[in-house]
């Protein structure tokens, strides 16, 4: 309820703002570009979800082929998955300008994760959604590649027509959802958040039944257990 009053408030004090206040000339605005403070890394994610309670493989963050080598040593892990970090989806079919081809590798030998990440650091990974001389990759993830039983996609977005956040999540997601997306919508399941009241237990629970959560796993995904 606080912070409820609180949102409110605030919107009254920007109502009650006059338009040179919240504005100001159109020379400024002019001045202003848009800058995006939202970007964050796949390992960056994974720790805040880490940090969160939520379940994630071990991994490791290296910005040298001797560290990417270390880590892959420390895992211990049957099966290691090595992938550039880079704020760009597609990685998996990019190419390097090492010659390279593909962010993503699987292997069971740590040497090869040194010799793979030796190709990426450094050298620029073009993919479909990044410009076409690349982007230059400065860091790796070396991971435990773990058993796909079943994937899903969940996102939290900000959507503009919407003036907050918005929950999208598909019970057939992953590296696909794309795809989804543009054979079958109707997969596509979206929660639009009031930035005043937050997550309602409707909406979470609607979530975790649309993306195919039953039982004690539909309790955790609405973060009741």
């Amino acid at each position: 309820m606080a912070a409820s009053m609180a949102c409110q408030a605030a919107l009254r004090g920007l109502r009650a703002a006059s338009s040179k206040q919240l504005l100001g000339s159109r020379n400024q605005l002019a001045r202003v570009s848009p800058r995006r403070w939202l970007n964050l890394q796949e390992y960056q994610s994974k720790k805040l979800m880490q940090d969160s309670g939520v379940t994630v493989q071990r991994f490791f963050v290296a910005d040298t082929a001797s560290e990417a080598l270390e880590a892959a040593k420390r895992l211990k892990a049957k099966e290691i998955v090595l992938k550039a970090q880079i704020l760009a989806g597609g990685r998996g079919k990019g190419v390097f300008d090492s010659g390279l081809k593909g962010g993503v590798h699987l292997t069971k030998d740590p040497a090869v994760v040194g010799e793979l990440a030796g190709k990426m650091l450094g050298f620029s990974l073009t993919t479909k959604q990044t410009p076409k001389e690349g982007v230059k990759v400065k860091t790796v993830m070396v991971a435990e590649a773990l058993d796909i039983s079943r994937e899903t996609y969940f996102a939290i977005l900000m959507d503009r027509s919407c003036n907050g956040p918005v929950i999208v999540g598909s019970p057939q997601g992953g590296v696909d959802i794309e795809e989804v997306a543009a054979t079958t919508p109707e997969l596509i399941f979206k929660e639009v958040i009031d930035i005043c009241e937050g997550v309602r237990d409707d909406q979470a629970l609607r979530m975790a039944a649309n993306l195919g959560f039953k039982g004690p796993l539909e309790r955790q995904v609405m973060g009741l257990d």
